[in-house]
């Protein structure tokens, strides 16, 4: 009778022993994923941010380190080129400025007075005749030289000039490099100091390399991408203006482009279909654009600004880039900006048209424009 009662006893307990070890045992914790290493979802650990957001930038520093260093091998044999044609040029001026000197000096001697009053000693006219074609060759052979010279010299010191540019690229290049390399040592000592003084470092390790993983893989490749669609895009959207001219009205010679936010995220969204779930803000002097697809968050904040020379256009450029919420090196945005062209050129609505002035308020840009007659 009380073993029958004591069983129901006895299975509760071992039950209730066998889920707190499930609970508590370190196996059964979840590994962290990238999805859990947002900064908004990591707000009540700003270190862990931090450590990240670092982590990132060296990331992105190394790969400005490399295409710096591309950059010089590229600048130091151009260099060594430019050295090599100053070497054959020096070779080349050097016999010709001994002629031009000898021509000079005979000149400054009064040497060629003497052959020429000789020549003009004649008493006939046809000794005359001659005498005069034989200077007239004997000056211009002179002035050849002369000028042979002098060209040579001209070619030379723009040789010099352009190794001096050139030197100057490679200096600021290799200082360039330095800082860098100062700026990746630092973030990686600060990385190292957070880490020590944290009781989970391995967990923490993983999420650096997670996050560098997804990054290299997948994220860059989407920041690409959306960059590349949006410079297609930006070269249509004169066309499309043509053909909406609701957004375009005239007065005398000056047109006035107002396009509200939500007209050019249609634009975008009849272009191509990855920027329906993107969008543009237009905001105080300032432009927002953002969009998240496959656990991929992108974020850009910029603001155009009129350029009038040499060529006429509307600038965009990127003031912060944000990958899944974390900042992207300077380095990064502006490598992008140099391989995808988002900027707007009004001559292509129409050749004579000149930008005057661009400003964004909420939800509208404003461009100023007027023919160029």
């Amino acid at each position: 009778m009380n073993l029958i009662v004591m069983k129901p006893r006895i299975i509760i307990c071992l039950l209730a022993v066998l889920m707190f070890y499930t609970i508590t045992t370190p196996s059964a914790i979840a590994e962290p994923t990238i999805e859990s290493i947002s900064p908004t979802q990591t707000d009540e650990d700003e270190d862990l941010q931090q450590i990240l957001q670092s982590s990132l930038s060296v990331v992105e520093l190394d790969k400005e380190i490399g295409r710096i260093g591309q950059k010089l091998e590229v600048l130091q044999q151009t260099l060594t080129l430019t050295e090599d044609q100053i070497a054959q040029q020096e070779d080349q001026i050097a016999e010709k400025r001994d002629q031009a000197g000898k021509v000079l000096l005979a000149y400054y001697m009064g040497e060629r007075d003497g052959i020429f009053l000789n020549f003009l000693k004649s008493d006939t006219l046809e000794g005359l005749l001659l005498a005069i074609e034989f200077v007239e060759i004997i000056i211009s052979n002179d002035r050849e030289i002369l000028t042979s010279y002098v060209d040579e010299y001209r070619v030379l010191q723009t040789s010099y000039d352009a190794y001096k540019v050139e030197q100057n690229k490679l200096t600021a290049l290799q200082e360039e490099l330095q800082l860098q390399r100062k700026r990746v040592v630092a973030l990686e000592q600060q990385i190292d100091e957070q880490l020590a003084g944290r009781t989970d470092a391995d967990r923490v390790q993983l999420l650096i390399e997670q996050l560098t993983t997804f990054w290299e893989d997948k994220g860059l490749i989407e920041v690409k991408t959306y960059f590349q669609e949006l410079a297609k895009s930006m070269n249509e959207l004169p066309t499309w203006l043509q053909e909406n001219q609701q957004y375009i009205s005239m007065k005398g010679f000056k047109y006035t482009i107002e396009l509200p936010d939500d007209a050019l995220n249609s634009f975008l969204r009849n272009q191509n279909k990855m920027f329906n779930d993107f969008e543009f803000i237009f905001l105080e002097n300032a432009i927002i654009a953002r969009g998240k697809r496959d656990n991929i968050e992108i974020e850009i904040k910029g603001h155009y600004s009129l350029i009038e020379e040499p060529t006429n256009y509307i600038q965009f450029t990127v003031d912060e880039l944000y990958f899944n919420g974390f900042l992207l090196p300077d380095e990064t945005k502006n490598d992008l900006e140099s391989q995808f062209n988002l900027n707007f050129y009004p001559s292509y609505i129409l050749s004579l048209l000149r930008a005057k002035s661009v400003t964004t308020s909420d939800g509208t840009l404003t461009i100023e424009l007027q023919l160029s007659l």
